[in-house]
């Protein structure tokens, strides 16, 4: 049968579910950031990948450095696109 937790326990349980919420808040931040903002995710990117001792920080600077990528390539294909859409429509009068 468990004994049931001390109060103590119950406040550590508790802090540290608490500290997991607020890192993988911080993680879905840097995440959105470097997708919406490129330039943000290339920063946060190089500040991570070489300031940085833990190989924990490391992956997550180069999951930004991937997003950053993929959000600076979708920019360009719509800018492109756009680009297109205006030649095509002033051309068309």
């Amino acid at each position: 049968m468990e004994q049931p937790l001390a109060l103590e326990e119950k406040k550590r349980v508790r802090f540290e579910a608490t500290v997991d919420i607020l890192y993988l808040m911080n993680l879905f931040s840097l995440y959105v950031g470097s997708f919406l903002s490129p330039i943000i995710g290339i920063v946060y990117a190089i500040i991570l990948k070489s300031g940085s001792l833990s190989e924990r920080a490391k992956r997550v600077g180069t999951i930004c450095l991937i997003l950053a990528l993929i959000g600076l390539g979708i920019w360009v294909f719509f800018s492109i696109i756009i680009v297109v859409v205006v030649v095509l429509l002033g051309t068309s009068f």
